[in-house]
């Protein structure tokens, strides 16, 4: 009989240490599952990209550079094509009657501007 209370006493034990890590178990998992959230939060924020960036101050500086040269040329090259399709439109308009006096004389001043003086 004596025998019997060890063995309920010892399986009582072990239920309650298979109860335990089971709740730590099941806490891991939770905490497993949040990391994983805010592993795929900050995959979608490109941490990693940011701080690689920003810890390389030359690279920085290169993009930089880069950014604004290309920046520049696109403005160039669209306000160069902008200007010359509101150019070729407004040659249409030169023969209406009311604003083609206008456009007529804003062509000359762009043509004499565009000429060379020749002395």
């Amino acid at each position: 009989m004596n025998e019997r209370i060890q063995n309920k006493e010892e399986l009582e034990r072990l239920v309650k240490q298979l109860e335990h890590y089971t709740r730590r178990l099941e806490k891991l998992e939770h905490f497993d599952h949040h990391m994983d959230r805010l592993n795929y939060a900050l995959e979608r924020a490109k941490i990693r990209d940011i701080l690689l960036n920003y810890t390389n101050p030359s690279r920085v500086f290169l993009i930089n550079i880069l950014v604004g040269v290309g920046r520049g040329l696109g403005l160039t090259i669209g306000t160069v094509v902008v200007i010359s399709l509101l150019g070729l439109v407004l040659r249409q308009f030169v023969d209406l009657p009311l604003i083609g006096d206008w456009i007529s004389a804003l062509l000359q001043y762009v043509d004499a501007r565009n000429t060379p003086n020749q002395s």
